[in-house]
């Protein structure tokens, strides 16, 4: 099953606050994550992972380090940052933005 969902207007432009207590706590990595890639949290699915989610970018203005690392870093304790990036397919993104992603996801991975 492929699910498309556009971030910008679905949940919200500037993706910059990573839980409740960073910024102004309201549209959260943590509240995206639950709400959008909930399934994907578990081991079993990324054995084989078979579901794939299209996050369209088009639509959102600022993405921040720590919002990145809690949204889809944070799936660096099930896979590796390559397997994430097939599963979780990011489109209509800056080069700039998804630096960001690419630096959390492998900054993440290493670390373990």
């Amino acid at each position: 099953m492929i699910k498309n969902i556009d971030v910008g207007k679905d949940f919200f432009v500037d993706l910059v606050n990573r839980d409740e207590n960073q910024g102004d706590g309201q549209f959260t990595a943590k509240q995206f994550r639950k709400k959008y890639l909930s399934q994907m949290d578990n081991q079993e699915f990324w054995i084989n992972p078979k579901n794939t989610i299209v996050l369209d970018f088009k639509n959102v203005e600022v993405l921040g380090p720590s919002f990145a690392n809690e949204a889809f870093a944070y799936f660096t304790k099930y896979a590796k940052p390559e397997i994430i990036k097939k599963v979780i397919k990011i489109v209509n993104i800056s080069k700039v933005k998804m630096s960001t992603i690419d630096v959390e996801l492998n900054r993440s991975y290493d670390r373990k």
